[in-house]
């Protein structure tokens, strides 16, 4: 009969889990191409062999181009169409300004020629003091020594004056000749002769009167009005000539805009459709391996899609390569949702340093510096040239050590990175168990990493000081029962069947919270007093399940370990090679005993 003595002891907890090998710092490599109609972008020509080594920019696949070769030499003809419209509308609108202005040019001489003309007719010089013939006449000013008006009127004046001298002679030459008839020295006749002389000078200034009466009364006014309505109207046709030229010039210059508006969202076209097929030759961002890229599904044994081979259809957006950088690797694993809560990875802080760069970048006073920071290619890059520095690491995570299949012998230091804030799907026959998935960051570099390859990390979990702590195998009991479990105990009076309550374990020990005191000696091997058909113990979990179930260590009792280690929790069997816990995550359903 083998005994244990119950005592108070130190709890070291760990939670090993298998994963893949993996790089920290990959570059993905995504189809850039646009999706056609049928849903797919375009088909793999050429590829490279996966799991070679490569440099920065290597060409790593060649993508079918030849419909957008066909959509380039179809572009490229609207282009130069385009180009010649633009062109085109370019000339018209300056021969459409200078035409413009060359009608208004000439409005405005044709303004100038009708103001002269009222000018000249006037010679006006509006002054307040009137002139008492300009008062008589109803002229609003003084008659200046200039105007066509003046010139009439003086030349009339001038004629009645002569008209005037004319009748004056022609009287006295009449009342000369009648005393020459008086006294015998001229015949009636030429005396009647010298009477209608003077009779015809009198009309003769009559006539002059009236012609200077309707110059001045009526003749002035119907001149002054024609002559200032054809300044009115040359003006008005200047206004309209000016309308016209403007709404000529807005409308050429609208027709050019949209030629060049137009020649633009072509070249762009043109442009984008250059950029898609160099996007058709993919290289690599980074020295490194590569990779042919596997979603999740894919990796733990989904089933296989988007292959990457030569003749293979392609999405936009689809991740073809992934670039790794050997020189930080990484485990990534999946924890049980019952020990997740005690897994910490990193604490980082975000240094915003790409915002920052941004913004600067929009603050240059250079527009060609603004416009090239606001492209989405240069923003990328800018991120891509600065992803280490994004971060800074406040706080580690947990401390891990790694061992790696295909190095047996070898032990790496590692530490948690991170853990995913909600649950992945694990294999579809196992989708009720919640996984996180976890990256453990191996420290250092080293050499035979591979990506893919399997490794089993170990997290050292804070563990538990002074407990009371028994063998697993001394634990009888199923998962069925929770953490409620029996032991045998040691009495005076032979052995008495107690019931305990379970906590925290790792590979060898399990914590009892009630049941036990401290110096009690418990019963390692109870199969001695059960028999093996009634008891459930760590020999009896090691015959069930499959062959590389977890471990256990660290999960509760009860917590249904079966599942994750490959047992069948309803029957209580344990979960394989490494099951045998009391109904952790890692490994057996049934307790130990």
């Amino acid at each position: 009969m083998l005994l244990h003595t119950v005592k108070r002891e130190n709890l070291n907890i760990t939670v090993t889990e298998k994963g893949t090998i993996e790089s920290a710092d990959n570059r993905d490599v995504v189809c850039k191409v646009r999706a056609g109609s049928k849903g797919f972008a375009t088909s793999i020509n050429w590829v490279i062999d996966d799991g070679s080594k490569v440099k920065k920019d290597q060409l790593l696949m060649l993508l079918d181009d030849s419909a957008l070769q066909d959509q380039h030499r179809t572009q490229k003809i609207l282009v130069d169409t385009a180009l010649s419209a633009k062109v085109t509308a370019d000339k018209q609108y300056e021969i459409t300004v200078k035409e413009g202005e060359r009608a208004v040019a000439e409005q405005e001489n044709a303004v100038l020629v009708a103001q002269i003309d009222l000018e000249k007719y006037l010679g006006l010089s509006f002054d307040p003091a009137q002139t008492p013939l300009a008062a008589a006449v109803g002229m609003p000013a003084a008659l200046s020594e200039s105007g066509g008006f003046r010139q009439q009127l003086d030349d009339l004046t001038g004629q009645v004056r002569l008209a005037e001298g004319d009748l004056e002679q022609s009287r006295e030459r009449a009342a000369w000749a009648d005393r020459m008839v008086k006294m015998k020295y001229m015949s009636p006749a030429q005396s009647q002769a010298e009477r209608s002389k003077m009779e015809s000078s009198l009309e003769k200034l009559r006539g002059l009167q009236t012609q200077r009466s309707l110059l001045i009364a009526y003749d002035r006014k119907k001149a002054l009005a024609d002559l200032k309505s054809k300044v009115d109207n040359a003006q008005r046709m200047l206004d309209q000539k000016t309308l016209e030229a403007e709404a000529n010039r807005v409308k050429a210059d609208i027709d050019r805009k949209t030629k060049s508006s137009i020649l633009n969202n072509e070249a762009e076209k043109l442009k984008d459709i250059e950029d898609q097929i160099h996007e058709c030759r993919i290289s690599a961002p980074q020295d490194g391996m590569v990779v042919y890229f596997k979603n999740e599904s894919n990796r733990f044994g989904g089933t296989p899609q988007n292959l990457i081979e030569q003749g293979a259809q392609v999405k936009e957006g689809q991740k073809l390569l992934r670039i790794p950088n050997l020189d930080r690797m990484q485990v990534n694993t999946k924890v049980h949702e019952a020990m997740v809560s005690r897994i910490k990875g990193d604490v980082r802080v975000a240094t915003n340093l790409v915002d920052t760069l941004q913004v600067g970048l929009l603050a240059n006073p250079d527009p060609f510096s603004r416009l090239v920071s606001q492209k989405e290619d240069f923003q990328q890059d800018l991120r891509d040239q600065f992803r280490h520095k994004e971060y800074y690491t406040a706080s580690r995570g947990q401390r891990a050590s790694v061992r790696v299949d295909a190095m047996p012998a070898v032990q790496l230091n590692a530490h948690v990175r991170s853990v995913a804030g909600v649950a992945s799907q694990t294999d579809s026959f196992m989708s009720d168990v919640k996984v996180y998935q976890t990256l453990v960051l191996i420290e250092g570099r080293v050499d035979g990493l591979k990506p893919d390859m399997t490794a089993e990390v170990s997290i050292h979990v804070d563990g538990i000081k002074e407990v009371l702590a028994v063998p697993l195998q001394a634990i009888v009991g199923g998962a069925d029962m929770g953490v409620k479990r029996k032991v045998f105990v040691k009495t005076p009076i032979g052995h008495d069947e107690r019931d305990v309550t379970l906590g925290l374990y790792n590979e060898k020990m399990v914590e009892v919270r009630d049941g036990l005191a401290e110096g009690d000696e418990v019963v390692l091997n109870p199969k001695v007093l059960l028999g093996d058909a009634k008891t459930k113990t760590r020999d009896a979990d090691d015959k069930g399940g499959g062959s590389k179930g977890g471990d256990g260590k660290g999960a509760a009792p009860g917590e249904d370990g079966g599942k994750k280690g490959g047992g069948d929790p309803s029957k209580k069997k344990g979960g394989g090679m490494k099951g045998g816990g009391p109904g952790g995550p890692g490994g057996g359903g049934g307790p130990p005993g």
